[in-house]
């Protein structure tokens, strides 16, 4: 599956940031590891996404989150970082709007205010998201990503997440940037942030 996230990411972010019993919404659900994950510690799960796969993932927008206000103690979002990848043919998918395109941080930002509106007093979003690097172009996705959430949410922590047997590590894209001068990316950030204690909803 495409963009899944590792099953150790997901469980570390579950025991540090949330209690058995708590409830932990991944809004951009893909396979559902982290929902998979979060059930399998003891914890409530909520998984959305605009083309639900498992059975156990409900369809809704990552903009539009079908929950009340301030019941969620965990947020795990793993966003698509521009439109390298099809995640799917919905028009409404964030995943087909360019990193290099303002748009895709407008749309990131509405993403944001749901989880700021869900999340309670103090509640945790951890944020999933790389670079971009494509036609000789670079751009800083993950750093413009942060700037957007702490808008919105206090950052008590950033966590770069190395993604081993990645395809990236092949010869044929070890030849391409020894040949093109460019570094290989293998890996995505982590943004932790946390929602001030003292606001409530969006």
């Amino acid at each position: 599956f495409n963009g899944v996230t590792p099953a150790r990411c997901a469980g570390n972010l579950v025991r540090r940031y949330s209690r058995p019993g708590e409830l932990v919404v991944d809004p951009m659900a893909g396979s559902g590891t982290i929902g998979d994950v979060a059930r399998t510690l003891g914890r409530r799960a909520i998984s959305f996404d605009l083309v639900p796969r498992p059975r156990d993932v409900l369809r809704a927008d990552a903009r539009a989150w079908p929950l009340p206000d301030e019941t969620a103690a965990l947020a795990v979002i793993d966003s698509p970082y521009s439109d390298n990848i099809a995640y799917g043919r919905d028009p409404r998918c964030l995943g087909r709007i360019s990193c290099r395109d303002p748009r895709f941080y407008e749309e990131m930002r509405r993403v944001a205010a749901e989880a700021r509106r869900v999340l309670v007093p103090g509640g945790i979003l951890a944020w999933i998201i790389a670079d971009e690097y494509r036609g000789g172009v670079y751009t800083p996705a993950g750093f413009r990503m942060l700037n957007v959430l702490s808008e919105a949410f206090e950052p008590i922590d950033t966590v770069v997440l190395v993604r081993h047997h990645d395809r990236s590590a092949s010869p044929m894209w070890e030849h391409r940037a020894r040949r093109f001068n460019f570094y290989l990316r293998g890996f995505k950030f982590v943004f932790i942030l946390r929602k001030p204690v003292g606001e409530s909803g969006g």
